[in-house]
Protein backbone atom coordinates (compact mmCIF):
# COMPACT_ATOMS: atom_id res chain seq x y z
CA UNK A 1 0.00 0.00 0.00
CA UNK A 2 1.39 3.39 -1.03
CA UNK A 3 0.84 6.33 1.33
CA UNK A 4 2.23 9.83 0.80
CA UNK A 5 3.43 10.91 4.23
CA UNK A 6 5.46 14.01 3.27
CA UNK A 7 2.91 16.54 4.50
CA UNK A 8 1.67 14.14 7.17
CA UNK A 9 5.05 14.06 8.96
CA UNK A 10 6.06 17.73 8.71
CA UNK A 11 5.41 18.56 12.38
CA UNK A 12 5.10 15.02 13.67
CA UNK A 13 7.26 13.53 16.42
CA UNK A 14 6.79 10.48 18.59
CA UNK A 15 6.12 11.22 22.26
CA UNK A 16 7.76 9.06 24.92
CA UNK A 17 6.23 8.82 28.39
CA UNK A 18 8.01 11.87 29.77
CA UNK A 19 6.99 13.90 26.73
CA UNK A 20 3.40 12.72 27.21
CA UNK A 21 3.43 13.97 30.80
CA UNK A 22 4.61 17.39 29.68
CA UNK A 23 2.16 17.43 26.79
CA UNK A 24 -0.99 16.72 28.80
CA UNK A 25 -0.05 19.31 31.42
CA UNK A 26 0.59 21.96 28.77
CA UNK A 27 -2.73 21.06 27.15
CA UNK A 28 -4.48 21.57 30.50
CA UNK A 29 -5.67 17.98 30.73
CA UNK A 30 -3.81 17.27 33.99
CA UNK A 31 -2.26 19.49 36.64
CA UNK A 32 -0.37 17.19 39.02
CA UNK A 33 1.53 13.91 38.76
CA UNK A 34 0.51 11.61 35.91
CA UNK A 35 0.92 7.83 35.99
CA UNK A 36 1.18 6.17 32.57
CA UNK A 37 0.33 2.58 31.62
CA UNK A 38 0.55 1.31 28.04
CA UNK A 39 -2.62 -0.58 27.11
CA UNK A 40 -2.20 -0.98 23.33
CA UNK A 41 -2.04 -4.35 21.61
CA UNK A 42 1.02 -3.33 19.62
CA UNK A 43 -0.56 -3.78 16.18
CA UNK A 44 -1.00 -0.22 14.95
CA UNK A 45 -0.95 2.59 17.55
CA UNK A 46 0.51 3.51 20.92
CA UNK A 47 -2.27 3.72 23.52
CA UNK A 48 -1.82 4.67 27.17
CA UNK A 49 -4.00 5.04 30.24
CA UNK A 50 -3.15 8.24 32.07
CA UNK A 51 -4.07 8.62 35.75
CA UNK A 52 -3.81 11.72 37.91
CA UNK A 53 -5.84 14.45 39.59
CA UNK A 54 -8.36 11.78 40.59
CA UNK A 55 -9.26 10.88 37.01
CA UNK A 56 -8.10 8.74 34.10
CA UNK A 57 -7.99 9.31 30.34
CA UNK A 58 -6.86 7.38 27.29
CA UNK A 59 -4.00 8.91 25.28
CA UNK A 60 -3.58 7.54 21.76
CA UNK A 61 -0.82 8.47 19.35
CA UNK A 62 -0.60 7.11 15.84
CA UNK A 63 2.67 6.18 14.21
CA UNK A 64 3.08 6.46 10.42
CA UNK A 65 3.13 2.70 9.91
CA UNK A 66 1.58 -0.50 11.26
CA UNK A 67 3.58 -1.51 14.33
CA UNK A 68 2.85 -5.20 13.74
CA UNK A 69 4.69 -5.05 10.38
CA UNK A 70 6.98 -2.03 10.54
CA UNK A 71 7.75 0.83 8.19
CA UNK A 72 7.21 -1.37 5.14
CA UNK A 73 3.46 -0.89 5.79
CA UNK A 74 2.98 2.91 5.95
CA UNK A 75 -0.27 4.30 7.34
CA UNK A 76 -1.61 7.88 7.19
CA UNK A 77 -1.38 9.93 10.37
CA UNK A 78 -4.61 11.67 9.36
CA UNK A 79 -6.47 8.59 10.57
CA UNK A 80 -6.46 10.14 14.06
CA UNK A 81 -8.37 13.19 12.83
CA UNK A 82 -10.86 10.93 11.07
CA UNK A 83 -11.31 8.83 14.20
CA UNK A 84 -11.91 11.91 16.36
CA UNK A 85 -14.47 13.34 13.93
CA UNK A 86 -16.28 10.02 13.63
CA UNK A 87 -16.41 9.50 17.39
CA UNK A 88 -17.82 13.00 17.77
CA UNK A 89 -20.44 12.27 15.09
CA UNK A 90 -21.37 9.00 16.79
CA UNK A 91 -21.50 10.74 20.18
CA UNK A 92 -23.89 13.31 18.71
CA UNK A 93 -26.10 10.55 17.30
CA UNK A 94 -25.88 8.23 20.33
CA UNK A 95 -24.42 9.91 23.43
CA UNK A 96 -22.57 7.42 25.62
CA UNK A 97 -22.25 4.79 22.89
CA UNK A 98 -18.64 5.78 22.14
CA UNK A 99 -15.89 7.35 24.27
CA UNK A 100 -16.09 11.12 24.56
CA UNK A 101 -13.23 12.91 22.79
CA UNK A 102 -11.44 15.45 25.02
CA UNK A 103 -8.56 16.58 22.83
CA UNK A 104 -7.22 16.25 19.27
CA UNK A 105 -3.81 17.26 17.93
CA UNK A 106 -3.66 16.68 14.18
CA UNK A 107 0.04 17.55 13.82
CA UNK A 108 1.19 15.03 16.44
CA UNK A 109 -1.57 12.53 15.57
CA UNK A 110 -2.79 12.51 19.18
CA UNK A 111 -6.29 11.93 20.48
CA UNK A 112 -7.23 11.98 24.17
CA UNK A 113 -10.53 10.42 25.11
CA UNK A 114 -12.70 8.99 27.85
CA UNK A 115 -11.37 5.91 29.65
CA UNK A 116 -13.93 3.09 29.67
CA UNK A 117 -12.26 1.10 32.48
CA UNK A 118 -13.47 -1.06 34.24
CA UNK A 119 -15.71 -2.17 31.36
CA UNK A 120 -14.76 -5.49 29.78
CA UNK A 121 -13.13 -5.64 26.36
CA UNK A 122 -15.50 -7.53 24.07
CA UNK A 123 -13.06 -10.10 22.69
CA UNK A 124 -11.70 -10.91 26.14
CA UNK A 125 -15.22 -11.31 27.53
CA UNK A 126 -16.22 -13.66 24.70
CA UNK A 127 -13.12 -15.80 25.17
CA UNK A 128 -13.71 -16.01 28.92
CA UNK A 129 -17.47 -16.48 28.60
CA UNK A 130 -18.16 -13.39 30.71
CA UNK A 131 -19.99 -11.30 28.10
CA UNK A 132 -23.07 -9.35 29.12
CA UNK A 133 -26.60 -10.30 28.14
CA UNK A 134 -27.16 -7.10 26.17
CA UNK A 135 -23.96 -6.56 24.18
CA UNK A 136 -25.07 -8.27 20.94
CA UNK A 137 -28.40 -6.46 20.70
CA UNK A 138 -26.68 -3.19 21.66
CA UNK A 139 -24.12 -3.62 18.87
CA UNK A 140 -26.86 -4.37 16.36
CA UNK A 141 -28.80 -1.28 17.41
CA UNK A 142 -25.63 0.84 17.28
CA UNK A 143 -24.93 -0.27 13.73
CA UNK A 144 -28.51 0.37 12.63
CA UNK A 145 -28.67 3.84 14.17
CA UNK A 146 -25.29 5.02 12.95
CA UNK A 147 -25.88 3.93 9.36
CA UNK A 148 -29.47 5.19 9.24
CA UNK A 149 -28.67 8.62 10.66
CA UNK A 150 -25.77 9.09 8.21
CA UNK A 151 -27.69 7.86 5.15
CA UNK A 152 -29.78 9.55 2.48
CA UNK A 153 -32.87 8.21 4.21
CA UNK A 154 -32.26 10.74 7.00
CA UNK A 155 -29.54 13.27 6.16
CA UNK A 156 -29.82 16.26 3.90
CA UNK A 157 -28.07 15.32 0.65
CA UNK A 158 -25.61 18.22 0.74
CA UNK A 159 -24.77 17.61 4.40
CA UNK A 160 -24.12 13.94 3.73
CA UNK A 161 -21.83 14.67 0.80
CA UNK A 162 -19.93 17.20 2.91
CA UNK A 163 -19.49 14.67 5.73
CA UNK A 164 -18.39 12.02 3.26
CA UNK A 165 -15.81 14.37 1.74
CA UNK A 166 -14.35 15.20 5.16
CA UNK A 167 -13.98 11.51 6.06
CA UNK A 168 -12.49 10.10 2.86
CA UNK A 169 -9.80 8.28 4.90
CA UNK A 170 -8.12 7.08 1.72
CA UNK A 171 -5.15 5.27 3.25
CA UNK A 172 -7.10 3.30 5.85
CA UNK A 173 -9.81 2.52 3.33
CA UNK A 174 -7.16 1.10 1.00
CA UNK A 175 -5.81 -1.05 3.84
CA UNK A 176 -9.32 -2.37 4.54
CA UNK A 177 -9.65 -3.32 0.88
CA UNK A 178 -6.33 -5.16 0.99
CA UNK A 179 -6.99 -6.91 4.32
CA UNK A 180 -10.53 -8.02 3.50
CA UNK A 181 -10.63 -8.57 -0.24
CA UNK A 182 -7.13 -8.82 -1.71
CA UNK A 183 -4.56 -10.51 0.49
CA UNK A 184 -6.61 -13.45 1.87
CA UNK A 185 -7.64 -14.59 -1.62
CA UNK A 186 -4.30 -14.14 -3.38
CA UNK A 187 -1.81 -16.19 -1.30
CA UNK A 188 -0.22 -12.98 -0.04
CA UNK A 189 3.12 -12.88 1.77
CA UNK A 190 1.43 -11.55 4.91
CA UNK A 191 -0.71 -14.68 5.26
CA UNK A 192 -0.39 -16.52 8.56
CA UNK A 193 -1.35 -20.19 8.90
CA UNK A 194 -0.05 -23.60 9.94
CA UNK A 195 1.97 -25.42 7.30
CA UNK A 196 -0.67 -28.14 7.19
CA UNK A 197 -3.13 -25.58 5.77
CA UNK A 198 -0.98 -24.54 2.82
CA UNK A 199 -3.05 -26.45 0.26
CA UNK A 200 -6.29 -25.02 1.66
CA UNK A 201 -4.96 -21.47 1.44
CA UNK A 202 -3.58 -22.07 -2.04
CA UNK A 203 -6.99 -23.39 -3.10
CA UNK A 204 -8.59 -20.07 -2.16
CA UNK A 205 -6.27 -18.20 -4.50
CA UNK A 206 -7.17 -20.58 -7.34
CA UNK A 207 -10.93 -20.62 -6.79
CA UNK A 208 -12.01 -18.33 -9.62
CA UNK A 209 -15.72 -18.53 -8.76
CA UNK A 210 -14.98 -17.39 -5.20
CA UNK A 211 -12.60 -14.65 -6.30
CA UNK A 212 -15.21 -13.28 -8.70
CA UNK A 213 -17.70 -12.90 -5.84
CA UNK A 214 -15.04 -11.29 -3.65
CA UNK A 215 -14.31 -8.85 -6.47
CA UNK A 216 -18.01 -7.90 -6.57
CA UNK A 217 -18.06 -7.34 -2.80
CA UNK A 218 -14.90 -5.26 -2.98
CA UNK A 219 -16.31 -3.10 -5.76
CA UNK A 220 -19.48 -2.50 -3.78
CA UNK A 221 -17.45 -1.53 -0.70
CA UNK A 222 -15.41 0.89 -2.82
CA UNK A 223 -18.30 2.55 -4.63
CA UNK A 224 -21.54 2.33 -2.62
CA UNK A 225 -21.56 5.20 -0.11
CA UNK A 226 -24.76 4.26 1.74
CA UNK A 227 -23.70 5.55 5.14
CA UNK A 228 -20.84 6.21 7.55
CA UNK A 229 -19.27 2.90 8.57
CA UNK A 230 -17.14 2.12 11.58
CA UNK A 231 -15.47 -0.31 9.15
CA UNK A 232 -13.68 -2.31 11.87
CA UNK A 233 -16.58 -3.44 14.07
CA UNK A 234 -15.13 -6.63 15.51
CA UNK A 235 -15.42 -7.83 19.11
CA UNK A 236 -12.13 -6.13 20.01
CA UNK A 237 -13.71 -2.75 19.24
CA UNK A 238 -16.37 -3.18 21.93
CA UNK A 239 -16.45 -2.49 25.66
CA UNK A 240 -19.29 -3.93 27.69
CA UNK A 241 -20.86 -3.71 31.13
CA UNK A 242 -24.25 -4.58 32.56
CA UNK A 243 -25.30 -0.95 32.06
CA UNK A 244 -24.16 -0.30 28.50
CA UNK A 245 -22.08 -1.26 25.49
CA UNK A 246 -19.50 1.13 24.04
CA UNK A 247 -17.93 1.04 20.57
CA UNK A 248 -14.46 2.51 20.00
CA UNK A 249 -11.41 2.43 17.69
CA UNK A 250 -12.96 4.09 14.64
CA UNK A 251 -9.77 4.91 12.70
CA UNK A 252 -10.87 2.80 9.68
CA UNK A 253 -14.18 4.67 9.36
CA UNK A 254 -15.44 5.68 5.92
CA UNK A 255 -18.65 5.70 3.89
CA UNK A 256 -19.71 2.35 2.46
CA UNK A 257 -22.51 -0.25 2.15
CA UNK A 258 -25.11 -0.56 4.92
CA UNK A 259 -24.33 -4.24 5.55
CA UNK A 260 -20.58 -4.05 6.11
CA UNK A 261 -20.44 -3.30 9.86
CA UNK A 262 -23.19 -5.66 10.97
CA UNK A 263 -21.72 -8.41 8.79
CA UNK A 264 -18.30 -7.92 10.33
CA UNK A 265 -19.73 -8.04 13.86
CA UNK A 266 -21.70 -11.22 13.16
CA UNK A 267 -18.59 -12.83 11.66
CA UNK A 268 -16.63 -12.24 14.85
CA UNK A 269 -19.30 -14.00 16.88
CA UNK A 270 -19.10 -16.91 14.43
CA UNK A 271 -15.29 -16.90 14.73
CA UNK A 272 -15.44 -17.14 18.49
CA UNK A 273 -18.02 -19.91 18.37
CA UNK A 274 -15.93 -22.03 16.00
CA UNK A 275 -12.64 -21.29 17.74
CA UNK A 276 -14.15 -22.11 21.13
CA UNK A 277 -16.76 -24.85 20.49
CA UNK A 278 -18.05 -24.73 24.07
CA UNK A 279 -19.60 -21.35 23.15
CA UNK A 280 -20.74 -22.31 19.65
CA UNK A 281 -24.51 -22.42 20.19
CA UNK A 282 -24.44 -19.30 22.34
CA UNK A 283 -22.52 -17.27 19.75
CA UNK A 284 -24.98 -18.32 17.06
CA UNK A 285 -27.87 -17.06 19.18
CA UNK A 286 -26.01 -13.82 19.87
CA UNK A 287 -25.48 -13.34 16.13
CA UNK A 288 -29.25 -13.66 15.72
CA UNK A 289 -29.77 -11.13 18.51
CA UNK A 290 -27.44 -8.67 16.81
CA UNK A 291 -29.10 -9.04 13.42
CA UNK A 292 -32.70 -8.82 14.63
CA UNK A 293 -31.81 -5.84 16.81
CA UNK A 294 -30.40 -4.19 13.69
CA UNK A 295 -33.58 -4.97 11.75
CA UNK A 296 -35.94 -3.77 14.49
CA UNK A 297 -33.99 -0.55 15.07
CA UNK A 298 -33.52 0.28 11.38
CA UNK A 299 -37.19 -0.46 10.66
CA UNK A 300 -38.39 1.78 13.49
CA UNK A 301 -36.19 4.67 12.34
CA UNK A 302 -37.31 4.14 8.74
CA UNK A 303 -40.97 4.42 9.73
CA UNK A 304 -40.61 7.31 12.18
CA UNK A 305 -37.65 9.48 11.16
CA UNK A 306 -37.03 9.09 7.44
CA UNK A 307 -36.84 12.25 5.35
CA UNK A 308 -37.06 10.38 2.03
CA UNK A 309 -40.65 10.29 0.74
CA UNK A 310 -40.15 6.99 -1.10
CA UNK A 311 -39.76 5.21 2.24
CA UNK A 312 -43.55 5.28 2.46
CA UNK A 313 -43.82 2.86 -0.47
CA UNK A 314 -44.93 -0.67 0.39
CA UNK A 315 -42.11 -3.13 -0.09
CA UNK A 316 -39.24 -0.63 -0.12
CA UNK A 317 -38.09 -1.35 3.45
CA UNK A 318 -38.18 -5.09 2.79
CA UNK A 319 -36.09 -4.57 -0.35
CA UNK A 320 -33.48 -2.52 1.52
CA UNK A 321 -33.25 -4.97 4.44
CA UNK A 322 -32.93 -7.92 2.07
CA UNK A 323 -30.03 -6.22 0.31
CA UNK A 324 -28.39 -5.36 3.63
CA UNK A 325 -28.65 -8.98 4.78
CA UNK A 326 -27.19 -10.32 1.54
CA UNK A 327 -24.28 -7.89 1.74
CA UNK A 328 -23.79 -8.62 5.44
CA UNK A 329 -23.42 -12.33 4.71
CA UNK A 330 -20.87 -11.64 1.98
CA UNK A 331 -18.81 -9.29 4.13
CA UNK A 332 -19.05 -11.70 7.05
CA UNK A 333 -17.60 -14.36 4.77
CA UNK A 334 -14.66 -12.15 3.84
CA UNK A 335 -14.03 -11.40 7.52
CA UNK A 336 -14.07 -15.10 8.38
CA UNK A 337 -11.53 -15.99 5.71
CA UNK A 338 -9.17 -13.14 6.49
CA UNK A 339 -9.19 -13.82 10.23
CA UNK A 340 -8.43 -17.48 9.60
CA UNK A 341 -5.29 -16.95 7.53
CA UNK A 342 -4.18 -13.33 7.45
CA UNK A 343 -1.82 -11.11 9.41
CA UNK A 344 -4.77 -9.91 11.53
CA UNK A 345 -4.66 -12.89 13.89
CA UNK A 346 -7.01 -13.13 16.87
CA UNK A 347 -6.73 -15.24 20.03
CA UNK A 348 -10.14 -16.85 19.47
CA UNK A 349 -8.56 -19.12 16.84
CA UNK A 350 -5.21 -19.61 18.58
CA UNK A 351 -6.14 -20.73 22.10
CA UNK A 352 -6.42 -24.42 21.17
CA UNK A 353 -2.98 -25.96 21.82
CA UNK A 354 -3.40 -29.09 19.70
CA UNK A 355 -2.19 -28.09 16.23
CA UNK A 356 -4.38 -30.55 14.35
CA UNK A 357 -7.53 -29.44 16.16
CA UNK A 358 -6.55 -25.79 15.75
CA UNK A 359 -6.16 -26.30 12.00
CA UNK A 360 -9.53 -28.04 11.76
CA UNK A 361 -11.19 -25.07 13.41
CA UNK A 362 -9.44 -22.65 11.06
CA UNK A 363 -10.53 -24.74 8.10
CA UNK A 364 -14.12 -24.67 9.31
CA UNK A 365 -13.93 -20.88 9.57
CA UNK A 366 -12.63 -20.74 6.00
CA UNK A 367 -15.32 -23.13 4.77
CA UNK A 368 -18.09 -21.09 6.38
CA UNK A 369 -16.60 -17.90 4.97
CA UNK A 370 -16.49 -19.38 1.47
CA UNK A 371 -20.09 -20.60 1.84
CA UNK A 372 -21.34 -17.16 2.89
CA UNK A 373 -19.56 -15.42 0.02
CA UNK A 374 -20.72 -17.84 -2.66
CA UNK A 375 -24.25 -18.45 -1.41
CA UNK A 376 -25.13 -15.04 0.03
CA UNK A 377 -27.87 -14.45 -2.56
CA UNK A 378 -29.50 -17.76 -1.60
CA UNK A 379 -29.27 -17.36 2.20
CA UNK A 380 -32.36 -15.59 3.47
CA UNK A 381 -32.03 -15.91 7.25
CA UNK A 382 -29.47 -16.77 9.91
CA UNK A 383 -31.61 -19.77 10.81
CA UNK A 384 -30.27 -21.41 7.65
CA UNK A 385 -26.79 -21.36 9.23
CA UNK A 386 -27.81 -23.05 12.48
CA UNK A 387 -26.27 -26.38 11.46
CA UNK A 388 -22.79 -24.86 11.45
CA UNK A 389 -23.05 -24.20 15.19
CA UNK A 390 -25.65 -26.46 16.80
Amino acid sequence: MQVNQAEDRKQYRFLDEEAIRQYVKTAGLFQGQVAIEEVSDGKINHVYRLAGDGKTMIFKQAVPYARVVGESMPLPLDRVRVEAEVLKEYYRILPGSVPEVYHLDEELAVIVMEDMFPMQMGRTALINGTETARFASDAGAFSAKTVFYTSDFYMDTAAKKELNASLTNTGMRKLTEELHFDWPFNFHETSHFEEGMRNDVLFLSQDQRLRLEVAKLKHKYMTKADALLHSDLHSGAVFMSEEKTVIFDAEFACFGPFGFDIGQFIANLFLNGIGLPQFSAKRYEQAREAWYSFVDTFSTLWKTESNEHYTQLDGYLTHVLDEIFTDAMGYAGCELVRRAISIAQIPDLNIEEDERERMERRKKVMELGRHLILERHHIHSLEELKGWFI
